[in-house]
């Protein structure tokens, strides 16, 4: 059974209540937008904020940005009850079928936590980039912090890396 995935435009739903409670505890605070930077992504043509559903159940998020060529997952999370249940796996895949070239980053492979999380992406057919990447900060005087990126369906050549880097930089985290 497939997925429903809802696009969320405006923070006055039940749904991106789901989605922010979520979103609040499934990341760091170095690795979220604070509540007008939520709100500006929201604005932006070119984000989507996805509530995951099975049936009625919700089950995960996806807040993602569509370039040119390319989509770039920001934040995916899923549930914290549902973990180990496969719906990332099954998200993800319905997400790829309909963005084949995709972008995300993760954090370097320095804990368990990290390579388990590389080997996750691999086995849905991400590739690992050889670029040294630092993700812009979210939060001013916090230094920019080093992450790997991976793309599926093929690692990304110098020319498309730069592309998501520039959009990165100006689209994806302009006025955060």
């Amino acid at each position: 059974m497939m997925l429903t995935f809802r696009h969320l435009t405006d923070t006055a739903s039940d749904d991106f209540r789901l989605v922010d409670t979520l979103y609040e505890s499934a990341f760091p605070w170095h690795e979220k937008r604070e509540a007008a930077a939520k709100q500006l992504a929201l604005d932006n043509p070119h984000y989507r904020l996805l509530a995951c559903y099975d049936g009625r159940l919700f089950v995960g998020m996806i807040g993602a940005w569509r370039f040119h060529g390319y989509s770039y997952i920001e934040h995916l999370a899923v549930n914290d009850q549902l973990r180990g249940a496969g719906y990332g796996k099954r998200m993800l895949r319905q997400f790829l079928d309909a963005n084949p070239l995709t972008v995300l980053e993760i954090d370097p492979l320095t804990t368990g936590i990290a390579r388990r999380r590389l080997r996750f992406y691999q086995q849905l057919g991400f590739q690992r980039n050889p670029f040294t990447h630092h993700h812009p900060s979210y939060h001013a005087g916090v230094a920019d912090h080093l992450l790997l990126v991976l793309s599926h369906p093929h690692p990304l050549d110098d020319a498309r890396y730069q592309q998501f880097h520039d959009d990165l930089c100006h689209v994806v985290m302009a006025g955060v």
